[in-house]
């Protein structure tokens, strides 16, 4: 098979190419090919005798619609164009040369397959298409701009526009997706999906940011060595087998400190359960009335809630039992110049510590029961001896921290279900959360799925499924409210949107219409 140059005239769409590319999408390919058509030969288009394209069909439409275009239109979009504007005066005089001879004659690079059968070219043109790897988005932030990704049509999370150096997750520069400071940051919809790349992005920039990487509490959570060490055990299996041994053995054996410490640190937060910042900064920017509102944990934990808090404009006080944990926080926030304090104390007395109805936002994660437990003293609700002991501490929290939050106001808690270890049946924590509030006088108002990465679920889902249990992979975001929900137009101020997110969701809404 060899490359060719044929007339684009000759050249045939595929009616039966499933691939599709939005018109954003289209765009960003558009002006790529028009800034770089040396990608063109590089990666011609694939077609069988007959000049139907089997590969390559987006590239055939966007040269097709090149084709329409006037050297005026071309000029006008090349100059737009950041990469065009990194080039010397030269080089893009070249590039405007090179479309006005093409724009003569437009042409395009083929190669022939003739070669394949006709199945061999139907599976050809869904191959083609599949995407078998992942994206390293270390690498991708640490090795290349943003914004160039953003215009090349890789979807991550960037900030254009900024006035200042800011561009650190602080809330004080816009971006693509919305304004770090004004915007609703993700798109307000009941399922939230942190494996997304623009999440992750802007997750690993808070992370860097705040630094506390659950200090107090190393390996609380991730006690199996399958997990902790997860590529060592996914690259030892033949010879572990060989040597008929355990993995724990092997690794004691045969594996150094120094490979086993660098290994853990793969894992994040070496096995400490780490709030998710992005999803601090979404809630305190979906909801709370304003900057600068206060808002409260009665369960504070680690810093990560409290810092976001903080660094967006709002004023935070969490309760923490361990002063440990507190020590740990206030090294973290020091010199900071955030409005962020913790205070080493019961959760259940968080009363003592604010006027009633003071507060603009209680927002907790509490403990999970026994699935992390944190400490061995008494009041921690982490390690008590009952599921119904444990409830009546989160009961007298809550109920306490409700008395101090204002009417008309909202609260979050995070939570998800876990099993009793004897029995593997759910507790049904969830719903219990919702009856305690339920009770104290704020029902639930929304509530979102947290999707979580599943890279620790893939390694217990074999384990799991002896029992047949499923790998859990996502949290409850639950949001009560104190007070008349005909109030909260007025209390809350209206989130704007742009073209771009209106015209996302319209779609978004046309799909979920199509499917009723």
């Amino acid at each position: 098979m060899k490359t060719e140059t044929v007339k684009l005239s000759q050249i045939k769409t595929n009616a039966a190419n499933p691939r599709q590319i939005r018109d954003e999408k289209f765009i960003k390919l558009v002006n790529s090919i028009l800034v770089f058509p040396k990608m063109l030969e590089i990666r011609p288009i694939v077609v069988d005798n007959t000049f139907v394209s089997l590969g390559g069909n987006m590239r055939y439409r966007v040269l097709t619609f090149i084709a329409s275009l006037s050297i005026g239109e071309i000029k006008e979009r090349l100059s737009g164009l950041r990469e065009f504007e990194k080039k010397t005066t030269a080089e893009q005089n070249a590039l405007f040369d090179y479309w006005d001879k093409w724009l003569d004659s437009p042409t395009a690079y083929i190669i022939k397959a003739s070669e394949l059968s006709d199945e061999e070219q139907k599976a050809f043109t869904i191959k083609d298409n599949v995407g078998y790897g992942e994206w390293d988005y270390d690498t991708l932030a640490n090795e290349w701009d943003a914004e160039d990704l953003d215009d090349w049509g890789l979807d991550v999370w960037q900030d254009n526009d900024s006035d200042d150096d800011d561009s650190d997750g602080s809330g004080n520069s816009s971006a693509k997706n919305g304004s770090l400071v004004d915007r609703f940051v993700i798109p307000p919809f009941s399922i939230l999906d942190t494996r997304k790349g623009y999440w992750q992005s802007r997750k690993k920039v808070w992370r860097e940011l705040i630094g506390d990487m659950g200090d107090s509490r190393n390996d609380t959570l991730i006690k199996s060595p399958e997990i902790k060490y997860k590529d060592i055990y996914q690259k030892t299996r033949e010879h572990r087998e060989s040597l008929g041994i355990g993995f724990q053995e092997y690794l004691d054996k045969y594996v150094s400190d120094e490979v086993k410490e660098h290994e853990a640190a793969k894992v994040l937060s070496a096995g400490v359960s780490l709030f998710d910042p992005v999803l601090s900064e979404i809630m305190c920017k979906w909801f709370t009335p304003e900057k600068g509102s206060k808002i409260f944990d009665c369960f504070a934990g680690d810093t990560q809630k409290g810092f976001v808090f903080g660094h967006c404009g709002y004023d935070f006080t969490g309760i923490e039992l361990r002063q440990e944990q507190v020590d740990i926080n206030n090294k973290v926030i020091n010199e900071r110049g955030l409005a962020i304090r913790y205070i080493c104390d019961d959760g259940q007395n968080v009363a003592n510590h604010f006027e009633p109805k003071s507060q603009d936002m209680l927002f907790s994660c509490p403990p999970y029961y026994d699935l992390e437990v944190y400490s061995d003293m008494e009041k921690d609700a982490s390690n008590q001896d009952t599921y119904e002991d444990f409830l009546v501490i989160l009961e007298n929290g809550f109920k306490n921290a409700l008395s101090c939050l204002k009417d008309d106001r909202f609260a979050v808690i995070v939570v998800g279900d876990v099993r009793n270890k004897k029995t593997g049946f759910y507790y049904n924590f969830v719903d219990d959360v919702k009856r305690i509030f339920k009770e104290n006088g704020a029902p639930l108002y929304n509530e979102i799925i947290l999707i979580e990465t599943g890279a620790s679920t893939a390694l217990r889902a074999s384990r799991y499924m002896e029992s047949r249990k499923v790998g859990k992979m996502h949290q409850n975001v639950l949001i009560f409210y104190k007070g008349n929900p005909k109030n909260i137009s007025k209390t809350f101020p209206k989130i704007e949107f742009s073209q771009e997110d209106e015209k996302m969701f319209d779609e978004e809404m046309n799909v979920e219409n199509k499917e009723e």
